[in-house]
């Protein structure tokens, strides 16, 4: 069975700190999902200057917590 990657969580913010916040919450939540599963890693996407994805991916090893920019 191939596992695609799971959209957790779409982050877009007006202020630094709100950006901050909120990224660091979802990334936590993502990387406690992914020792919960114990099979996919999580990835944090930059889709726009205040926009970022979290997600957890098989294409990322287990244990590890990725960063890419998509802009």
């Amino acid at each position: 069975m191939i596992e695609a990657p799971e959209l957790l969580a779409t982050i877009t913010a007006t202020s630094k700190t709100t950006m901050e916040n909120n990224l660091n919450a979802a990334i936590q939540a993502a990387e406690q999902r992914a020792r919960d599963e114990g099979r996919r890693g999580v990835l944090v996407t930059r889709i726009a200057h205040a926009r970022f994805t979290v997600e957890l991916t098989p294409d990322v090893p287990y244990g590890y917590t990725y960063e890419k920019q998509d802009i």
